[in-house]
């Protein structure tokens, strides 16, 4: 596992107890930390990030989620649009294709229920003559035929009549037979219109056949069963009503594309006046923090190009382009900050907008080489910078100069040596009086003696106090 001993602005790392070597420390930092160095500067080269920086200084944090939600609903509105309008485009022909299906399914005049109907009366009509036939013989066998039941029957009832006087275990049987003899009639009258409503009627029986041939073919067509079918015609016949109605949609949504832009580019505007009071300050007050580094004659400008925004170029942080513009020669006019600045003074205006900012508390910062052609009253100024990141951060700082490194919370000694063939490089942890040492030899070289150290010592009790 690989930990971090954390201090007030210091960090080492160790592998089960053990230094790792620097080299691999940087090679994870670098993935997880906020490195920089005089090559380092691909935050200040980025002109994206320009912006960034500017809306957290002018802690613009609750407009820009303002505006970026309103930003979502332009979007949002304008796709809908675009797609009604490719709607609109295609619609004609889709609006042939919706007729034709629609009247395909209209023309057998479907309602639920209509296949079922349709096949019995398919049935009856292929049988008429036989249901005639038989209806007819039933009724004659039944009531109105000369040997017909009813008239065995009439025959039969008084001596039946007889039989349940004389002998009660027949009366019931006895009622039985009445109410047969009863209920005949009632069976002849229904046979007979029954029979009275079939009529061989071949044009019908055409007709029937055909649309329930005409439902099959459908159903086969379209790979549903009735219902489906009557589904599928609302389904078509909506779509057909909506793209008729497609003109209608079109100005709703671009009424509400207007509305939307509008709140955007009211929030814009606040937006905008927000910046230009946050570059303003913000110009001013890196100038200053540069004349400490050395650089009294630098300028540095925050300038706006500003975009009016329209539907197709609403962006989340807003349309208009902020970037920084410096220059670090008197009679030089400021020119874009990455085609201007060199290592040493992006080094430096790096420094300069991290002490400033407090947008990133608690992160750990690598400042590797940023004593790189600065000494005496600048270093100092570079130290207090780095002590006031500090503050709120992780700092971790590579240097050479015991005017940097004298503002340190805990100094760590790099070493490099060759075992085996192989190079490793190790940090170790200095105690108090080692620390004396090495800011004496960072201020004499290899000549020590116990001036240097008195002097190292008063400038280590002055830093830390």
């Amino acid at each position: 596992m690989l930990k971090r001993e954390v201090t007030k602005s210091k960090s080492l790392a160790y592998r089960d107890g053990e230094p790792v070597p620097f080299v691999q420390v940087r090679e994870k930092a670098e993935a997880l930390l906020n490195i920089y160095g005089q090559k380092d500067h691909v935050f200040l080269l980025n002109t994206a990030n320009h912006q960034g920086f500017l809306d957290r200084f002018a802690q613009a944090g609750e407009l820009l989620e303002l505006l970026a939600s309103t930003c979502g609903e332009v979007r949002a509105l304008q796709a809908h649009w675009n797609e009604l309008q490719e709607k609109n485009r295609q619609a004609h022909e889709r609006l042939d294709y919706l007729g034709f299906q629609l009247q395909e399914i209209d023309a057998l005049g479907l309602k639920a229920g209509d296949e079922a109907l349709w096949q019995e009366r398919l049935k009856i009509l292929a049988a008429s003559e036989t249901i005639i036939e038989k209806a007819d013989a039933l009724v004659a066998d039944l009531h109105q035929g000369d040997d017909s039941v009813y008239s065995v029957l009439a025959r039969s009832l008084p001596a039946a009549g007889y039989l349940g006087e004389m002998f009660p275990e027949f009366a019931p049987l006895k009622e039985e037979i009445d109410r047969f003899y009863n209920v005949l009639p009632e069976i002849s009258a229904l046979l007979s219109s029954l029979a009275g409503k079939v009529e061989f009627n071949e044009d019908e029986l055409n007709e029937t056949a055909a649309k329930l041939s005409r439902l099959e073919r459908l159903k086969a067509k379209h790979k549903l069963d009735l219902e489906g079918l009557l589904r599928k015609a609302e389904q078509l016949s909506a779509e057909r009503d909506d793209l008729l109605n497609l003109h209608v949609d079109l100005g709703d949504t671009e009424k509400e594309i207007n509305r939307a832009l509008a709140e955007y580019r009211a929030l814009m505007e606040k937006l905008r006046q927000l910046r230009r009071q946050a570059a303003k300050k913000l110009s001013a007050l890196v100038v200053r923090e540069l004349a400490q580094l050395e650089m009294a004659k630098a300028r540095f400008e925050v300038r706006c190009e500003e975009i009016e925004p329209d539907a197709g170029t609403v962006a989340e942080s807003g349309t208009d382009r902020n970037e920084f513009y410096f220059s670090s020669n008197p009679g030089q006019p400021p020119g874009k900050l990455k085609d201007v600045a060199s290592g040493g003074e992006l080094s430096r205006l790096m420094l300069v907008l991290k002490s400033i900012s407090g947008d990133e508390s608690g992160a750990t910062f690598i400042f590797d080489e940023i004593d790189s052609g600065i000494g005496g009253k600048t270093a100092e100024f570079v130290g207090e910078k780095l002590r006031q990141i500090a503050e709120r951060n992780q700092v971790i700082c590579i240097s050479h100069l015991p005017q940097i490194a004298r503002f340190a919370d805990r100094h760590f000694l790099i070493r490099k040596e060759v075992r085996n063939g192989q190079t490793y490089s190790s940090a170790a942890v200095l105690e108090p009086d080692e620390r004396v040492r090495e800011i004496a030899r960072l201020m004499a070289g290899s000549t020590i003696n116990a001036d240097v150290l008195k002097a190292a010592e008063l400038l280590l009790a002055r830093s830390q106090g």
